[in-house]
Formats: structure tokens, C-alpha cells, sequence
């Protein structure tokens, strides 16, 4: 029961095989790096579980390269969304106010190589409950009057809202657990785990051909 929440990773290649059937109905929009994402994650557990049986590497290193790949990418990928200024601006400065910080837990607060850096995780999800707020501010301010539920960033933005909330308090219960009841961690990761990947596949079911939601610039 302890490794449950490792098979959600089953529903994240999931995810991104039905990102691959879909691609040519959103490769002219910014949904297409959700995709390119999926795919990192995706080859990087697979090099993780590589990496002690076969190159001795610890896989905390993959992992917490991860978490910075991971948070810095839907920082920046949030920015591009947004039309105000502003936000668009906040976002950035984030973005590189976590960038440090990953740096400085790594190399000075945690050790990188035999510790995951809880620390840079929980600001992250933080940063992203920011992020993710922002981007549903702009949409229910539009002009342009559309159903949410039929965007799929607003799947995107879900997934990652509602795994970031939950995670944040059972972050901070999990140090007050005792180690006999981290199963129960265990199921929650699992959970919110399989929600976010179940609404990336719905984003991206959600697509077709004719979608004009955030293109891709010539410039970008």
C-alpha cells in the first residue's frame, strides 16, 4: 500500500499518449507544452527507477531536478497565458524568485543528492496555487462570454489546483505522522495524483482542429 501512489504514473503516461493521438488539433497553441511536459515526466520516472539498480546514481537527483523543471515550467507557462501585464510580469518574478530558491535549498538548506528538497516542492505548489488563480481570474474577466469547462486550460489549471491545494496540508500533517501511517500519504498522492493526469486527458480530449485559445505566436 505504501508504493500506491507510484501507480498513478500509469495515468501519466495515459495522459500523454492521449496528447499524442490529439496533437495535430492543438500543436498551433500553447496546450502543446503541457504535452512536451508530459513527456519529460514520463522519460524522467522512467530514468529514475534506473538510476540506482543500474548507475548507482541515487534517484533523488532526477527528482529533485524535477521539481525545478517542473514548477519553473508552469511558471513561465502561466505567464504566457495571461493578457494582463501585471499578472504576466508577477508571475516572471516568481518564476525567478523560485529559480533561487531551488538553488539555494539544494546547494546550502538539503542535501541534493540523498534528500528530496521538500522545501522547494511546498513553495513551488504554492507558487502554482498563485499561478493557477491568476489564470482564472483572467478567463471569468474576459468579454468574450465561453464555457469554461469546454477550455482546456481550464483542465490544465484544475488538475494542478486541485493537486497543489491538497497536497500543501498533508504536507505540512505529514510531520506529525508517524511512520505506520504514511500509507495514509500514500493514498492521498495517489488520489490527487490520478485527478491531475485525469484532467490533463480531458484537456486534451477536449481540443479540435479548429481551436484558437492561446496560439502560438511566430515569435514565441
Amino acid at each position: 500500500m505504501e508504493e500506491l501512489s507510484s501507480y498513478s504514473q500509469y495515468l501519466e503516461l495515459i495522459a500523454a499518449v492521449i496528447g499524442i493521438i490529439k496533437y495535430n488539433h492543438f500543436k498551433h497553441t500553447k496546450l502543446k507544452y503541457v504535452l512536451f511536459f508530459l513527456c519529460y515526466v514520463a522519460l524522467n520516472e522512467f530514468f529514475a527507477g534506473m538510476c540506482y539498480p543500474v548507475l548507482g546514481i541515487p534517484n533523488y537527483i532526477p527528482y529533485n531536478i524535477y521539481y525545478l523543471v517542473h514548477f519553473a515550467f508552469f511558471l513561465w507557462w502561466y505567464s504566457s497565458l495571461m493578457f494582463t501585464r501585471s499578472r504576466r510580469n508577477i508571475l516572471l518574478i516568481l518564476l525567478l524568485i523560485y529559480t533561487i530558491f531551488w538553488l539555494i535549498d539544494a546547494i546550502f538548506l538539503q542535501n541534493f543528492s540523498y534528500e528530496f528538497l521538500n522545501n522547494s516542492y511546498t513553495l513551488g505548489a504554492v507558487l502554482i496555487t498563485v499561478a493557477a488563480c491568476f489564470y482564472f481570474i483572467e478567463m471569468l474577466n474576459r468579454d468574450v462570454v465561453m464555457h469554461i469547462t469546454s477550455s482546456p486550460y481550464f483542465w490544465v489549471s484544475f488538475g494542478l489546483l486541485v493537486y497543489c491545494v491538497t497536497y500543501l496540508p498533508f504536507e505540512v500533517a505529514i510531520t506529525f505522522m508517524v511512520k505506520e501511517n504514511l500509507v495514509i500519504w500514500s493514498v492521498v498522492l495517489f488520489i490527487i495524483n490520478s485527478l491531475q493526469y485525469c484532467c490533463f486527458a480531458i484537456a486534451f480530449i477536449k481540443t479540435h482542429k479548429s481551436y484558437t485559445e492561446h496560439l502560438i505566436h511566430p515569435n514565441e
